[in-house]
């Protein structure tokens, strides 16, 4: 027990040894280090003729608290203790000769700085709407490179503690450095030590033009303007000494224009006194412009204006580079001019980030919490000198297929004399039958050669695109005038995707059992709205009602309302994801299968209606349309369009559009009582007409059969499916290899576009005419098709132009 005893007591007098002030909970108050308005100097800045070194301003050394854990204390002081390196508060016989007053500001709530006298004591500071009181309670000169401030008060997390470093440096060659070091016992600083605030280095130049311009070979086009700074220095007259000269020389292959028009200003953007800088033409040449420094420059800048560049030897691809010198500077170079091929040019900003959409949703993002405008980047079309975009020829912009265009906005013509730009727009969507922007010829004037008025076009697409397109949009522009260009104005991902696998199933007549699942992936956390419905459907196979749909565990989101209704599967969210993606997957599907099904692939739709502008998840029913839309629906949207002519997405699309999430989910191996391996059924195809006869059946078709070039007759592939009586999911068209598949009976037949082959199950047969796609629609050979089906009667009446397969029967 007296050795317990002895223990305590010398325990008790070593802490009754130790500063209250290492109680204060310094390990709970934090703050971290940083210089801002560092300076850098060339040598004749820091030093004056007379060897007496000038004053560094406007740095300063900040602290901002990122912890701030009073607990321990009701009260709270600290002590700052600011110390230089090669550099001194005040010096004797400097710029600062005595000790001077230390700004000090703090930022909290409010802002305020004040300037402290060594001595003063109790100063407060306001930056706390709660009224929190901070004081600098003393500030004392320790050395005439070190201040001691006190400051009691509980500063608060993201408040900033700045001390001002107004000092004189000590060294003053190439490379010396002012480092501050800031440190307290009382409170944590991270990174406070040897903080560089000020540096003497070399003269130098910089140089920079808001962008390069393009130019066409053997023309002349004006830069941009032409800005020359100091790399260090505060002003001009640090890099460019009274009574030398400023030197632009360009690269072989371009030379200046006329320099009548170049016009030196300062930062105000006031043309320079010629007293103190001026372009000397007579000592200029081709490729090579003087200026005269003849006194000092105190702008920070010169902004060379009117500045012209011709390419006289340079081809496309060259670059004209300008270089920048001057007595005491190193070289510096800028490129300033692109040679191009083509005389109008079509860009997108390089430096911005292309626009991310969600595909399948309108413009309103129903369906789903992103708030994305389906604004693509900005589209600039410029020619490259007066009179070279010609107006006798049309030019189009093209999309991909499956991307819209809802509205274009922020359209600018300049120099092109367009009155009414955004009908401009809207007539030439639909001379392109809603596929391009189609401009006809001389609906735009052409600007004039012997001026320097450049034809320039701004506009931003407002884009939406088709539930399975996804990836990069490319604008195309052509003409007769133009040279292709393209350019990636938009980005399109699904607001979810599907997992599936094919299921090889033999028919029965109820409750056939899906041997697989199928997986729904939401794109990103949080990203379904509640509410929104999922649908799952198959062409003319129905779903039972025994489909079972589980979330996974992580994701926070929660479904309701799982029915089959008329076939079709369909769940609602009733609570949307949190942190992390949903994964909804359906099992348990089960199938009602007519017996007289014929054996091939039918594929798996999974859509939301709600996302399709389907009220109320009835797919049958599209909330813009003027009649119910068949099937799932398109995408409710309307497109750019004259008011008297407003179109939808619905009035457009046809064989591309598609919800399919997977082509041949359930593949059926055994056919129904039909043989279809013979076709037998007489079709009529009247060349020109909207319509086909099948057997009996007169069917309307919404594009005719036409002879194309090589004489062949070219059916539309849906009519082809509708008059055959071929199951549509059995005719399938896949973008990425622009193929064609036919499934009828046992027969897998591939058509390829552009190749004059046909495949059937595998077997090349040699085709008469290749695929050919007109007005974004499939056409195929009707004897090729023929052939393949194993049909031999096929039979042409020149008179009554009149395709007839199995005329005999």
């Amino acid at each position: 027990m007296k050795k317990f005893l002895s223990m305590v007591m010398a325990a008790a007098m070593v802490v009754s040894l130790v500063p209250g002030a290492a109680f204060a909970a310094s390990g709970d108050v934090k703050a971290t280090a940083k210089v801002v308005g560092s300076k850098n100097y060339t040598q004749d800045e820091i030093e004056n003729t007379k060897g007496a070194n000038k004053k560094v301003s406007g740095p300063e050394v900040q602290l901002t608290f990122t912890t701030a854990d009073y607990s321990a204390s009701k009260e709270f002081t600290a002590k700052y203790t600011l110390s230089l390196d090669n550099a001194d508060f005040y010096k004797s016989g400097s710029a600062i000769a005595d000790k001077g007053q230390l700004n000090i500001g703090i930022k909290g709530d409010k802002t305020d700085y004040q300037k402290i006298s060594e001595g003063t004591q109790n100063t407060a500071f306001d930056v706390y709407d709660s009224k929190e009181e901070v004081k600098v309670t003393s500030l004392k000169y320790t050395d005439t490179d070190e201040v001691e401030v006190t400051i009691s008060g509980k500063l608060q997390r993201g408040t900033v503690l700045a001390f001002d470093l107004t000092s004189v440096m000590d060294k003053t060659s190439k490379g010396k450095q002012a480092k501050v070091t800031v440190e307290s016992d009382d409170i944590t600083i991270s990174n406070g030590s040897d903080l560089t605030y000020a540096s003497v280095e070399s003269k130098g130049l910089k140089a920079s033009v808001k962008d390069t311009v393009d130019v066409a070979p053997d023309e002349v086009v004006e830069l941009k303007e032409l800005k020359i700074e100091p790399a260090v220095g505060e002003a001009m007259k640090a890099v460019l000494k009274t009574d030398s000269k400023l030197r632009l020389k360009l690269n072989s292959g371009f030379e200046f224009g006329k320099l009548d028009d170049v016009v030196l200003k300062n930062n105000q953007n006031k043309e320079i006194d010629k007293a103190y800088a001026e372009l000397n033409k007579t000592a200029s040449s081709d490729d090579e412009i003087v200026i005269d420094i003849k006194g000092e420059l105190n702008t920070d800048v010169i902004k060379i204006s009117g500045l012209k560049v011709e390419a006289t030897s340079a081809k496309a691809g060259a670059t004209a580079t300008l270089k920048i010198y001057a007595e005491g500077n190193d070289t510096v170079s800028v490129e300033v001019v692109k040679v191009v091929d083509s005389a109008v040019v079509m860009s997108v900003d390089k430096d911005a980030d292309v626009p991310v959409i969600y595909s399948g949703v309108n413009v309103k993002n129903v369906g789903i919490t992103n708030s994305s405008d389906h604004e693509a980047l900005e589209v600039t079309v410029k020619e490259t000198f007066p009179g070279a975009w010609n107006n006798a020829k049309d030019f189009t912009f093209k999309l991909p297929q499956g991307v819209y265009i809802a509205d274009v906005q922020s359209i600018t013509a300049d120099n092109m004399d367009v009155k009414d730009k955004t009908e401009w727009f809207e007539t030439a969507y639909d001379k392109g039958d809603y596929e391009t922007l189609t401009f006809k010829k001389r609906t735009w004037a052409e600007t004039d050669p012997s001026k320097k008025d450049k034809a320039e076009l701004k506009f931003t697409l407002v884009l939406v695109a088709d539930p399975n397109f996804e990836g990069d949009v490319t604008l195309t522009m052509t003409g007769d005038a133009l040279k292709e260009q393209k350019v990636t104005v938009a980005k399109f991902v699904k607001p979810f995707t599907v997992e599936a696998k094919q299921n090889d199933m033999q028919i029965d007549y109820r409750n056939t059992k899906v041997p697989t699942d199928v997986v729904i992936k939401e794109a990103e956390a949080g990203l379904w709205d509640k509410n929104v419905t999922f649908a799952l459907s198959l062409d003319k196979i129905n779903f039972d009602d025994d489909a079972k749909v589980t979330v996974d565990d992580k994701s926070g989101l929660k479904v309701k309302d799982v029915k089959t209704t008329k076939g079709v599967v369909t769940f609602k969210v009733d609570s949307k994801s949190d942190d992390k993606p949903a994964e909804v997957t359906v099992s348990g599907l089960t199938l009602f299968m007519d017996r007289n099904l014929p054996a091939g692939a039918y594929d798996l739709d999974v859509f939301s209606p709600v996302m399709l502008g389907a009220a109320d998840g009835n797919r049958e029913t599209v909330t813009d349309q003027k009649a119910p839309i068949a099937d799932n629906g398109f995408l409710s949207q309307d497109i750019l369009g004259k008011s008297t002519s407003k179109r939808v997405v619905a009035d457009i699309n046809d064989d591309f559009y598609s919800t399919t999430a997977k082509a041949g989910f359930v593949n059926i191996i055994t056919a129904g009582r039909e043989d279809t391996d013979s076709f037998t059924t007489k079709v009529v195809v009247p060349v020109g007409e909207k319509y086909i006869v099948s057997g009996e059946n007169k069917v309307e078709i919404d594009v005719p059969a036409y002879i194309n070039a090589n004489g062949y007759t070219m059916l539309p592939l849906r009519a082809v499916a509708v008059a055959l009586g071929i199951n549509t999911n059995n005719v399938l068209w896949d973008q990425s290899t622009r193929t064609a598949t036919v499934m009828y009976g046992s027969k897998i037949i591939n058509m390829t576009y552009g190749q004059k082959v046909v495949y059937v199950n595998g077997a090349m047969i040699p085709a008469t005419a290749a695929v050919e796609i007109t007005n974004d629609r499939m056409f195929l050979g009707l004897r090729d098709l023929g052939n393949a089906l194993g049909v031999t009667d096929i039979t042409w009446d020149q008179a009554t132009k009149t395709a007839t397969l199995n005329g005999g029967k």
